[in-house]
C-alpha cells in the first residue's frame, strides 16, 4: 500500500513537471516564435530576401525602401542611402540594430500558424515609419565629410529620434568589397554608433560631475578651487589647458578646467561619484524599441586618488554611449526625467526614467545655458536658447582626440537634444560644435 502510495505521488509530481514545463514552453513559443523563426539558424527564413518585404519610410512618408517586381530598391538618393545604412540595414543582416533584421516578421508578414508561406496577398505585411528624417540625417552625413563617428537628435518631449547618423558607412546599391579593401576605411561600419558604440567623453561628463556636486555638497555653488595649468595627485600630473586662477563650479564648466573638476571629484570620493553615475543610467543599457544599446561604462572600483580625479574630468576608463547621452540630456531638460527614445514611429506608450531631481536639472541646465551665453555664443543656435558643453577626449597612443558637443534647445518650439561625436578629430569647440549648429538649426526649422 505504502509503495502504491509513493509511486503514485512520484507520478504526479512528474505529471505537474511536464504540465508546468509544457506551459512555459508554449508561453515562450507564444511569445518569442517570430523572433526565434528569424534567428540565423534558420536560415530559410533568417535568410530570406528582402525582395518581397513591405517598405522602410521615414517621418515625412519619404520612401527608404520598397520591394517592386523581385527586387528590393532604395532610396535614389545616395547620400540619403549612404546616411541611413544603419537605420534601414544591409541585405545580408550584418547590422544587427537595423529595422531590415531587427523587423523581418513585419516586413515579411510573418505568421505563427504558416510562417511566411502564405501566399503573397494574403500575408499580413507591414510598412515601418521611422521618426527619422532623411534629409536632416543627410546634412548630418555632409558635414561629417570622411569623418567618422556618429550624430543624433532627439525630442526630449516625446522620445522622437529624428537623426541618426553613424559612420563609416557606404551605399547599400554598391556595397564595397570590404574584407579586401583597406580595413581603415571601414572599421566599425557594420556598427550602429549611436546605439553600440562607446567613447571616451572627455569634458562632457563634467556635466556629471557637476550633478553630483549639486547632490551631494551644500556650498557647491560657492566651492571654489585654484587652478595653475597643471597640479600634481599621488606623483600623478593633472594638467588644464590654462591657468584658470581661482574658479567656482560655473566658470569652471565656461572654462573646461580639469583642475577644478579633478579636485571637485577627489572631494566627492568614489562613492557618491559611482552612485550619481548610476542614477543617470551609466553601467545598464537603454533600451530603444526592443534593442538594447551598449551601456556606457563609469567603474572607480579600487580607484586611485588620482583615478578619481581623472574620471571628473571624463577621462580615467569612461565610457558614454552616444543614445544614452540623450537620454541624460533629456532628463536635464525635461526636470529630471528621461524620455526614452524611439526610432520606429507607433503607439506603445512612451517609457521615461527619473534620473535627477527637478531642482538639481534646473540647476545644472542654468549652467550649461551660461556656457553657451558666455564661451560658444548664442549665434551658434540662433533663437533657439541652448544649453550645451562641448568636450576634446583624450584617447592616447598618439592618437587624436575625439571631438564632442552635446546639449539642447530650451525653447518650447523646439525640444530637442543632440549629440555630436566626431573620433580623432581635434577640439570639440572646432570640430563638433560646427556640426552641431548645423544640425540643430535645421531641425528647428523642420519642427
Amino acid at each position: 500500500m505504502k509503495n502504491t502510495r509513493k509511486r503514485s505521488i512520484i507520478v504526479l509530481l512528474l505529471t505537474l513537471s511536464f504540465l508546468c514545463g509544457l506551459g512555459f514552453y508554449s508561453y515562450k513559443l507564444t511569445i518569442n516564435a517570430k523572433n526565434w523563426a528569424f534567428k540565423p539558424i534558420n536560415a530559410h527564413l533568417s535568410m530570406h530576401g528582402l525582395t518581397e518585404a513591405s517598405k522602410i519610410l521615414d517621418r515625412n512618408d519619404v520612401v527608404l525602401a520598397q520591394s517592386i517586381g523581385g527586387q528590393r530598391i532604395y532610396h535614389e538618393d545616395e547620400y540619403i542611402r549612404r546616411a541611413m545604412l544603419h537605420s534601414v540595414g544591409d541585405e545580408k543582416g550584418y547590422i544587427s540594430t537595423a529595422i531590415q533584421n531587427l523587423f523581418k516578421p513585419e516586413l515579411f508578414g510573418y505568421n505563427f500558424i504558416t510562417g511566411i508561406n502564405l501566399p503573397t496577398f494574403l500575408k499580413n505585411k507591414q510598412d515601418i515609419k521611422l521618426n527619422l528624417d532623411s534629409n536632416l540625417c543627410k546634412l548630418a552625413l555632409q558635414k561629417f565629410g570622411d569623418k567618422k563617428g556618429a550624430a543624433s537628435i532627439y525630442n526630449y518631449k516625446t522620445g522622437e529620434i529624428i537623426c541618426m547618423l553613424s559612420t563609416p558607412t557606404y551605399d547599400i546599391n554598391h556595397p564595397p568589397d570590404i574584407k579586401n579593401e583597406k580595413t581603415e576605411n571601414y572599421e566599425g561600419v557594420y556598427l550602429n554608433k549611436v546605439l553600440s558604440g562607446c567613447l571616451t567623453p572627455g569634458s562632457i561628463f563634467k556635466i556629471i560631475t557637476a550633478i553630483s556636486a549639486i547632490d551631494n555638497l551644500p556650498n557647491w555653488d560657492s566651492k571654489t578651487f585654484e587652478c595653475h595649468s597643471k597640479e600634481i595627485i599621488e606623483s600623478e600630473k593633472i594638467t588644464c589647458m590654462a591657468s584658470h586662477g581661482k574658479v567656482n563650479l560655473k566658470d569652471a564648466m565656461k572654462e573646461s578646467c580639469n583642475i577644478f573638476f579633478g579636485n571637485l571629484a577627489i572631494e566627492l570620493g568614489a562613492e557618491k561619484m559611482q552612485k550619481t553615475a548610476n542614477s543617470v543610467g551609466f553601467n545598464k543599457p537603454v533600451e530603444v524599441d526592443g534593442i538594447k544599446t551598449n551601456p556606457s561604462l563609469y567603474d572607480l572600483s579600487n580607484a586611485s586618488k588620482a583615478s578619481i580625479g581623472w574620471s571628473g574630468i571624463g577621462q580615467h576608463k569612461n565610457l558614454l554611449n552616444p543614445a544614452h547621452t540623450l537620454t541624460i540630456l533629456g532628463a536635464i531638460a525635461n526636470e529630471g526625467t528621461a524620455i526614452m527614445p524611439k526610432i520606429v514611429k507607433h503607439d506603445a506608450p512612451t517609457q521615461s526614467k527619473t534620473y535627477i531631481s527637478c531642482e538639481t536639472a534646473n540647476k545644472i541646465k542654468e549652467i550649461m545655458r551660461y556656457n553657451v551665453k558666455n564661451k560658444y555664443g548664442d549665434s551658434l543656435f540662433p533663437g533657439l536658447e541652448v544649453c550645451a558643453k562641448t568636450g576634446t577626449a583624450e584617447i592616447g597612443e598618439g592618437k587624436e582626440p575625439h571631438a564632442w558637443m552635446v546639449g539642447f534647445s530650451s525653447t518650447e518650439e523646439d525640444p530637442f537634444a543632440f549629440v555630436v561625436v566626431v573620433e580623432n578629430a581635434g577640439l570639440g569647440r572646432k570640430i563638433a560644435a560646427p556640426i552641431a549648429s548645423a544640425l540643430m538649426n535645421a531641425a528647428a526649422k523642420c519642427s
